[in-house]
């Protein structure tokens, strides 16, 4: 089911903008949480797309000497999770960082990473390249 809804977020990227063809995307790693997806991008920016309450949430993420993942929101440059790999193959939790509630975040939980094949993670990066486009790309 986290594969189904994945693979349907990127099939509407697909439609929408693929130049597909080259194979690019190998490098990232696509998350999945019930009908939640969280795309940790190769070029270091991630796309989460939360149902309940946020909507999507797009920006950087640093990758510390622990393992640790902390994302950076894009917009206000506040935390929106922090991500923890743990024992179970493929699966991670992230957790919810204390910021009030104008912080958006992803919420707390276990999310499987997804094995995705070569097509379905180059449609997946169309997401990742497009994360380039905004304005807070490069003021960061």
């Amino acid at each position: 089911m986290n594969k189904l809804a994945a693979l349907a977020t990127l099939a509407i990227a697909f439609v929408s903008a693929c130049t597909c063809g080259g194979y690019t995307g190998g490098g990232d790693q696509v998350l999945a949480r019930g009908q939640d997806m969280l795309i940790l991008c190769d070029n270091g920016g991630f796309y989460a797309r939360v149902n309940n309450p946020v909507g999507v949430i797009e920006g950087r993420f640093t990758t510390y000497a622990n393992g640790t993942v902390m994302g950076y929101d894009g917009s206000n440059v506040l935390p929106p999770f922090t991500l923890t790999w743990n024992d179970r193959a493929g699966a991670s939790t992230v957790t919810e960082l204390p910021y009030g509630s104008t912080a958006p975040n992803v919420g707390n939980g276990d999310w499987t990473l997804n094995d995705m094949n070569q097509v379905e993670l180059d449609h997946a990066n169309i997401l990742c390249t497009d994360l380039e486009s905004r304005s807070w790309w490069t003021a960061q």
